[in-house]
């Protein structure tokens, strides 16, 4: 897989509706969205699982304990911004693994989507 800073353009969708899973409000309303959106993506499965844990997890992470957190959707210039920078960082400061069993849930919700979705497809 490309590193992000080379592939915006394709990411973007895909960080955006990995990126409705982290508001302030029942995330499993948006995992039916966001799996549409991930599957019609060009990018593999462990890809995509790369681009949740790796780039929009760290950097949303923090809303899933504010007080009161974004409810009505990330800015999609601040997202990619955000994830650009972190992206540029030393993989060794990076902290990838911070609340990284959430992440890892909402996976599991949206793998098996995935698939079913891409089979349909054909």
């Amino acid at each position: 897989m490309k590193p992000a800073a080379d592939d915006v353009e394709a990411r973007e969708a895909v960080w955006q509706a990995f990126s409705r899973l982290y508001l302030d409000t029942d995330y499993r309303r948006e995992v039916r969205v966001a799996a549409r959106d991930a599957a019609a993506s060009g990018y593999t499965e462990a890809e995509l699982r790369a681009i949740l844990l790796h780039e929009v997890h760290p950097v949303l992470r923090s809303n899933l304990v504010a007080t009161a957190g974004v409810w009505d959707g990330f800015d999609p210039g601040w997202l990619r911004v955000a994830i650009l920078r972190r992206s540029r960082r030393p993989r060794w400061l990076r902290l990838d693994g911070c609340l990284r069993r959430q992440a890892e849930h909402r996976w599991r919700l949206l793998a098996p989507r995935i698939r079913r979705l891409r089979a349909a497809a054909g």
